[in-house]
Parts: C-alpha cells; sequence; structure tokens
C-alpha cells in the first residue's frame, strides 16, 4: 500500500510567535548553527536524564505523523508508482577516504574533467565539472560523485555522464545554469539529503531515465519529466511556472510539498500526491494514458480534465478556487473522475460537459458539451459553492454514488442545464443524494426517454420543486472531507510542553536543572466535526522568539504572542515585554489571560490529535537561527504531548523536582525517559508509578 500523507492546502495566514527563555543567544555563530544547536541540546538532555527508550514515542504516538498515512484506499491505479529510494542514499556528509574532484582530474591527467571514479565537489573547486564516463561493454557511467557546501555551476559546466551516481550531502547546495539545467544525463541517480538543495532560474529537465530522490529542496522555473524519469520528493519543490509530466511512463510523486504555477499531464505521464500540492493556475489531465491520484491535499486554482483516461483518482482532498471542468470521451464507465470512500472535493464552479469558453493558463479553452461521469464512494462529497452545470448530451452519463455501503453527496449553490432542450443533462445514479438551493426542472426534449434528468437506483434530489430539506445522513468534516448536515461538535484536546533548546550544564534536578519544560505550553484542540485544529496558548517562560505553526517552507505572517497577551490583558498591557515570563511564576499559573489562534488547513496533519499534535511546527530563533523543535521515536525530544491535565513546571523548576518519585536520583520523568514500566500518565502525582 502506498503512503499517505494529511497534510493541508489553504494558503498560510497566521502562526503564533511568542518569546521564550535564553542563556546563551551567541553560543554559536558560523557553520551549521541548527545542526548545532540540536547536537549540543541533545547531549545535555542525554547528560540529564540518560538515553532515551527505543520506543519511546514522547505522548505522541509511535508513528504520530507517518501512521496517518497508511489510511486503506480502496480505489487503486493500475499504474505501480515507485517507492522511495533507501534511507541509506541520503547522506550526513561524504564518505571517509573519497577523493575530491580536482585530485582525481590531476590523477587522470585532465584539467577539468575526467572518466569514470569516486570523488566529492566542494566549494573549494572553482572550475567545470566535467565527467564523461567509461564505456563497459554495455553502458556508459561515470562513477560516484559526491556534493557538499555550496557550488554555484551558473557561469560553468556541469556535466556527468549516463548511469552516474550523484549524492548531494546534508545541507548541500548546486546551482546549475540553463544549460546546465537541461543536459542532465539519462540514467543516473541524484540523492538530495535533508537540507540539500538543487536551484535553477531555468527549466529542470528530467528526461531518459534519470531519477531524482529529494529529501531536501529543488527550486525551478520550469520543471519537465519526460522519457521514463522519475522524480521522488520527500521535501520541497517549488517551481514558478509549469510542471510538465509527460510521456514514456514519466512519473512525479510527492510526498512532501509541491508549489507551482501550472501543471501538466500528458502521454503516458503519471502523478501522485501523497502530500500537499499548490498550483495557482490551472492543472489540466490531457491523455487517455495518464494517472493522476490525490492521497493527500491538492490545491489548485482551475482543474480541467479531458480526454478518457480511467486513471484519475481523489482519495483525499481537492481543492479548486475557480472551474472544475471535466469533457471525457465517449466510454461510459471507462473514462470518469473517481473519488474514494470519505474523500471530498471543494470548487467554487462545475462544469460537466460544458458549457465553457475561457483562457486557462493551460489546456483546454473551450467547452461545447459533451459526456462526463463521475464515481463517488460511500461519504465522500463533491461541493460547488456556486453553479454546478450539467451538459452530458447522452444517456447514463452523470454522476454516481455507491452502488452499497452508504451514500455520497454532490452539493451545490444552483444546479444549471447547460443547454436548454436537448435532452441528458445528466443521470444520478446508486446510492447518491444530491443536495442544492436550486435545480432546473425535469422534463424532456420532446421524446419521453430522452429526459433532462434520469435517475438509476436509490438516487435523490433535495431542492426546490423535489425532495424538501436535507437529506437524513450527516457526514463529518475531516482532513480530506468538507463535511455535510455536520452533527454537533466533536472536541478532542492535548497539551505540549516545549524546552526552547536553551539549557544550563547542571545534571541533576538538586542542582537547579534549567530543564522544566514550559518555555512554550500550549494545548491542540481538534473539532473533528468541522475539522478544523486551533492552538491555546497557556504559557510562555522566557526571552527566545518561538514560532507555533508554519509549513515546512517556514513562517510566515506572524504576529507576536506579546502582542496578543497585551491585547488579552489590556490592564497589563504596560509590563508585558519581550522579557516577560507569562504564566510560569510560582503559584501564579493563570496571572495572564490566555489566548487562542486557528491553524490554517495546511499548518497541520493527520487523523488523531496525537499525530496533529506532533506535525506542528515549534520552532525557535537561536543564534539568529530558525530551529525546529522535535520530538523523535527513541531521541532527545525537545517537545512532548501530555494530557491537558497536567500542571506544568515553575519558572527554572526541573520537571524530575516537580514530579519526584521513589528514587532519590531519578523523578518520574526520567523514568518516563527510559521507558522504565508504564509511564503514560507519569506526570499525575497522586499515582505511585515506582
Amino acid at each position: 500500500m502506498k503512503k499517505y500523507l494529511m497534510t493541508g492546502i489553504a494558503a498560510l495566514t497566521f502562526s503564533g510567535m511568542i518569546t521564550s527563555c535564553s542563556h546563551d543567544m551567541d553560543q554559536y555563530t558560523g557553520g551549521d548553527v541548527t545542526e548545532n544547536i540540536q547536537k549540543d541540546y541533545e547531549t545535555k538532555f542525554v547528560s540529564r536524564f540518560g538515553e532515551p527508550a527505543s520506543n519511546q514515542d514522547w505522548g505522541f504516538g509511535s508513528s504520530s505523523v507517518a501512521g496517518t498515512r497508511g489510511m486503506t484506499r480502496t480505489i487503486q491505479p493500475s499504474f505501480d508508482f515507485p517507492e522511495d529510494a533507501d534511507e541509506s542514499k541520503f547522506l550526513e556528509d561524504v564518505p571517509a577516504g573519497v577523493n575530491s574532484y580536482s585530485a582525481e582530474c590531476v590523477a587522470n591527467n585532465q584539467t577539468d574533467g575526467y572518466g569514470a571514479g569516486t570523488s566529492y565537489v566542494d566549494p573549494t573547486w572553482t572550475g567545470q565539472v566535467n565527467i564523461w564516463g567509461v564505456w563497459d561493454g554495455s553502458k556508459s557511467s561515470g562513477g560516484t560523485l559526491y556534493i557538499k557546501g555550496e557550488n554555484d555551476f551558473t557561469n560553468r559546466k556541469f556535466y556527468v555522464a549516463q548511469n552516474t551516481e550523484i549524492y548531494l550531502v546534508k545541507n548541500a547546495v548546486l546551482k546549475l545554469s540553463s544549460t546546465n539545467a537541461s543536459d542532465l544525463q539519462g540514467g543516473c541517480n541524484f540523492y538530495l539529503a535533508d537540507g540539500a538543495k538543487i536551484i535553477t532560474d531555468a527549466e529542470l529537465v528530467l528526461n531518459n531515465g534519470l531519477h531524482i530522490y529529494n529529501h531536501g529542496t529543488i527550486e525551478a522555473n520550469k520543471l519537465h519529466a519526460n522519457s521514463n524519469s522519475v522524480l521522488y520528493n520527500v521535501g520541497i519543490v517549488k517551481v514558478a511556472t509549469k510542471i510538465s509530466v509527460e510521456n514514456d511512463l514519466s512519473v512525479i510523486v510527492n510526498d512532501g510539498t509541491i508549489t507551482a504555477a501550472d501543471l501538466n499531464t500528458a502521454g503516458s505521464g503519471k502523478f501522485e500526491n501523497n502530500g500537499t500540492v499548490t498550483i495557482s493556475g490551472t492543472t489540466f489531465v490531457n491523455s487517455n494514458s495518464n494517472t493522476w491520484v490525490n492521497n493527500g491535499q491538492y490545491h489548485t486554482g482551475n482543474f480541467l480534465y479531458n480526454a478518457a483516461s480511467d486513471e484519475v483518482i481523489n482519495n483525499c482532498r481537492l481543492t479548486v478556487d475557480e472551474d472544475f471542468n471535466i469533457n471525457l470521451g465517449d466510454n461510459p464507465g471507462t473514462g470518469n473522475f473517481k473519488m474514494d470512500a470519505g474523500s471530498g472535493v471543494v470548487t467554487k464552479y462545475f462544469n460537466g460537459g460544458g458549457n465553457w469558453n475561457k483562457e486557462y493558463s493551460t489546456g483546454q479553452n473551450k467547452g461545447e458539451g459533451g459526456p462526463f461521469y463521475i464515481y463517488m464512494g460511500a461519504n465522500s462529497v463533491f461541493k460547488v459553492t456556486e453553479t454546478a452545470t450539467m451538459n452530458a448530451t447522452k444517456a447514463d452519463y452523470g454522476i454516481y454514488g455507491p452502488a452499497d455501503g452508504g451514500y455520497a453527496v454532490f452539493q451545490a449553490k444552483n444546479i444549471v442545464m447547460g443547454k436548454e432542450n436537448q435532452g441528458f443533462e445528466v443521470t444520478y445514479g446508486n446510492n447518491l443524494y444530491v443536495s442544492a438551493e436550486s435545480h432546473f426542472a425535469n422534463g424532456n426534449d420532446g421524446q419521453a426517454d430522452h429526459p433532462y434528468i434520469d435517475f438509476k437506483g436509490n438516487a435523490k434530489i433535495y431542492a426546490s420543486g423535489f425532495e424538501e430539506g436535507l437529506p437524513s445522513i450527516s457526514i463529518s468534516r475531516t482532513p480530506c472531507n468538507p463535511g455535510f448536515n455536520e452533527s454537533a461538535d466533536v472536541i478532542e484536546s492535548v497539551r505540549v510542553i516545549a524546552e526552547d533548546l536553551t539549557v544550563n550544564e547542571n545534571k541533576s534536578f538538586k542542582e537547579g536543572s534549567d530543564f522544566d519544560f514550559n518555555d512554550v505550553v500550549f494545548d491542540v484542540n481538534w473539532n473533528k466535526t468541522q475539522g478544523k485544529v486551533s492552538v491555546k496558548v497557556l504559557a510562555a517562560g522566557g526571552e527566545l522568539t518561538l514560532y507555533i505553526g508554519g509549513t515546512a517552507d517556514g513562517v510566515e505572517g506572524v504576529r507576536t504572542v506579546n502582542d496578543r497577551f497585551k491585547e488579552a490583558n489590556p490592564e497589563k498591557k504596560d509590563i508585558i515585554t519581550e522579557k516577560t515570563m507569562i504564566n510560569t511564576a510560582a503559584g501564579y499559573h493563570n496571572e495572564y489571560n490566555t489566548f487562542e489562534f486557528d491553524l490554517s488547513d495546511n499548518e497541520w496533519e493527520g487523523d488523531n490529535i496525537n499525530a496533529i499534535a506532533k506535525s506542528i511546527y515549534v520552532r525557535v530563533m537561536k543564534s539568529n537561527a530558525l530551529t525546529t523543535l522535535k520530538a523523535e521515536k527513541g531521541k532527545a525530544a525537545a517537545k512532548i504531548c501530555v494530557g491537558t491535565d497536567y500542571v506544568w513546571c515553575d519558572e527554572r523548576q526541573d520537571i524530575d523536582a516537580k514530579y519526584p518519585s521513589n528514587d532519590p536520583e531519578k523523578g518520574k520523568f526520567s523514568k518516563y525517559v527510559n521507558g522504565q514500566g508504564n509511564w503514560d500518565n507519569w506526570y499525575h502525582n497522586d499515582v505511585n508509578n515506582d
């Protein structure tokens, strides 16, 4: 089963920004600041509490975020999408014993290039890279090339022969000119580790079996995949204009974040989204042999589905700002748009067969009516916020719910005919409820067997002139589903406590350790009915700037939490500064009024409260670097998930001192870290876990 990511789609609207404690803000300068900060914190954490148990998940669940990505999907494409490369391919550094590129050139008696071999390039090399490869009797190969540091080839040649392995180690940068970016050779494999980047102001071309496995960032003006090429993205891909996925089974798989102006699938191109895709312009699916699958969050300006591919599948959430246009070939049951059970589509306008005559940034610009077919699984919702136009033109075409096992809902404000008096405007079939404020009346084109609306199975219309009111079905909102006729709100909550990565050297809580986990304390509230997540900030214990929310791209559009605390506490606004410890003074955890804000859809992911809480970014600005607080399984954690009954520490009160055990050297938190016994309720002083 392919992975399934639950991530949001709306443009980032707000991140909470707070201040937290600082004792050594300027300890690190230069180098990989964030990595040094993380390592220093981890060393102090282990020194203080011991090694975390290998199965310690910090209250977020054993696979908090990743576990939400394995939801069962009943509608699968026939094409078998590839998996990501093995994690051993994504390197921290160049392996020991590898010579520099310059040394290999000298050894091969060449100034700027040589044949197959193993070497590394770093910023000390200012010449061109030209690895022309060696023929082994069946194919040419350039060997293995490692890239470290920031390397700018926008004004010099970067060429490696076919079938070369290229590793961009952690935080490596490769900047390419238009010539270099369009001349990457077939059969090569690029592996981008965490923090690594490929950057070009031109078109990045994947061709002739080229494979790129990205755990870092790719930035390009345009991206073109063709001729058996593969882009597997776990990190970030930013394309200024268009992404094209074209012939010969070229593939793009997204487990991370992709942004672009347009996306076009053509020929036998294959596209699968398991993460977050944001297309500001138009998505155009335009071939009988395309595959387009969305298992995550896909947000596009317009969605145009032409021709009769049977591999256009929405398994989670598709959001369309303007037009969803569908016009297929004359093959009922073959070319159709499929929606899995519990999935959702939200669009402003729907054109089933037309009519439309509008200029789009890519793709078909005119529709004059024609067949369309949509299959919807149980509890799926297709929501049109304005007008849905039906213009199928032929019998049997239209919108179908499941044959059994529940109902689907097609909802629109207004449903109109695309062309008067032609018959066969739409067929509603199986277990389908159609809900609208207004719907065109039934009739026929003069022949009784040519109705405007044809009903098959148990389909019903709820609109003026048809059934009154709303259908007796309630579908809860989820990250995949916009919901319909929702029942009373169901809310789940957890509390997150965090350290800002700045702690002192003391090893014992008796010596006044600064592990108080109160640098930020906030509750995460998940409204399951409405599919909304909010954060309620309860305490801020220090002086460093902290951010709650945002996306993998970073933090934008923030307001300081101090400003919001001033708004919530107008009588104390004159005494609140960036250095104010808020609600962490001994005996004064309610001194300041708290505040709450909603997260936008793309600031959280998950289908359970613990997974959602873990997915929310918490970042600290330390030593002029923005560092993410982590909670990795079996490793030192900077954020912990607890129940909302957890009482947080006073300022500089060691967490073991707050929750002591019978062991004079270890409190309950230490034992929780080490995995000694069942410590799910370690923070309950009224429970004896010893």
